[in-house]
């Protein structure tokens, strides 16, 4: 492997979105049309940019085109071509997801996003780069916090949904995902607590019904234009306390809970800046 490669091809969002915080552009990555929405960070950064297929299925020779030093991909995607990735460049698959504690200590998908983010940063040869962004991070998470904590909402819960597009079923970011790892270093309370092992669980309505003192964060999958109001479809959202007391907001769509340092510095912020314009709990 090259010891600073500069030809990368990011097989997952979260590489190319960690490869442009690292200041490397990609020579080739999945999915560009799609990346703008999910994530955006850095969009501009990638206009010429080479669209090597889908990252469900990467085409070889659009790959073997862009003469990579370095390709970083998925295990649960790309670990079926492996070889023929390693026969073109050396290749990095990294584990999607967790495991849900390791040696008993929880674990959660931004403590691996940051695993993996350095680990990119090593390989890359820009540590230096790396510990920066997460010290940028970090100060965005604190200054966050900080905010949340001056306005006396500390320990308040939250539930961050993605709409899906579907009728009344949602997925909810669990205990171990990255949106509930902030939410903890905000100094607030995710729900719900239980961890799954992709760091999802689908959710109707009804399961919102018993959550008292609940503020939603809702992540649209269509556009801001399009009211919360025609997502909330089924008639038990009616008794669901977060609506009845205000306390849901709809959120941008492109906040995505599975992307690299960046998304999570504009999760922290969208959350702690949807949080303060809610209705404070009554206690």
């Amino acid at each position: 492997m090259p010891v600073r490669p500069q030809r990368v091809v990011a097989l997952d969002f979260m590489f190319a979105e960690s490869v442009i915080a690292l200041d490397l552009v990609p020579v080739g990555m999945a999915d560009t049309a799609f990346y703008p929405g999910w994530l955006g960070y850095g969009s501009d950064r990638l206009a010429h940019v080479t669209d090597i297929g889908s990252r469900q299925e990467p085409g070889l020779e659009a790959i073997a085109a862009v003469k990579p030093d370095l390709i970083i991909g998925v295990g649960f995607r790309h670990a079926p071509i492996f070889a023929a990735l390693d026969r073109i460049a050396p290749t990095i698959l990294f584990q999607f997801s967790p495991n849900v504690s390791e040696d008993g200590v929880p674990v959660t998908q931004l403590d691996w996003m940051r695993e993996i983010f350095r680990t990119i940063g090593s390989v890359t040869g820009r540590e230096a780069r790396a510990k920066a962004v997460e010290a940028q991070l970090d100060a965005g998470i604190a200054r966050n916090a900080a905010r949340l904590r001056a306005a006396g909402r500390s320990g308040e819960r939250i539930a961050l949904l993605q709409d899906l597009g579907l009728p009344d079923r949602y997925w909810a970011y669990t205990g171990n995902s990255t949106s509930a790892g902030l939410a903890r270093a905000l100094g607030l309370e995710p729900w719900p607590r239980k961890p799954t092992r992709e760091g999802t669980l689908y959710v109707t309505s009804a399961d919102l019904l018993r959550q008292r003192d609940l503020a939603v964060l809702f992540v649209t999958a269509t556009g801001m234009d399009v009211p919360l109001s025609s997502k909330l479809d089924s008639p038990v959202w009616r008794f669901v306390p977060a609506l009845r007391d205000h306390r849901i907001a709809l959120i941008e769509r492109n906040i995505w809970g599975f992307g690299g340092p960046m998304s999570a510095l504009k999760l922290a912020d969208v959350m702690t800046d949807t949080m303060l314009k809610l209705p404070a709990v009554v206690r």
